[in-house]
């Protein structure tokens, strides 16, 4: 279980950087657009952002169907192992203040 976890989070947190580079590059094509840029250009822009973010989605979707086959397969499991680290992050976070 722990193995899925890891794997399934060190994909989550790949995804999220990649999706960040991906809004940047576009972020970065817009603002070297001229203020005069015509709607088809904004538009290729846009439409590529947007393909690169469905193909990201795509593979979250791959990743989180291990946690998802798990959690159907040992649901008391699955819920004993959230309450733990909802309780050690409680503790965790009451040790701060």
């Amino acid at each position: 279980m722990k193995r899925v976890v890891d794997t399934t989070f060190e994909g989550a947190e790949k995804v999220k950087a990649q999706a960040a580079d991906v809004l940047e590059e576009a972020a970065r094509k817009l603002r070297e657009m001229s203020i005069t840029a015509k709607g088809e250009e904004l538009k290729a822009v846009l439409d590529d952002a947007s393909e690169k973010i469905e193909r990201l989605r795509a593979e979250v979707g791959h990743k989180v169907e291990p946690v998802e086959g798990f959690i159907k397969e040992h649901p008391l499991m699955s819920i004993a192992i959230a309450a733990g680290a909802g309780a050690l992050a409680g503790a965790l976070l009451a040790r701060r203040d």
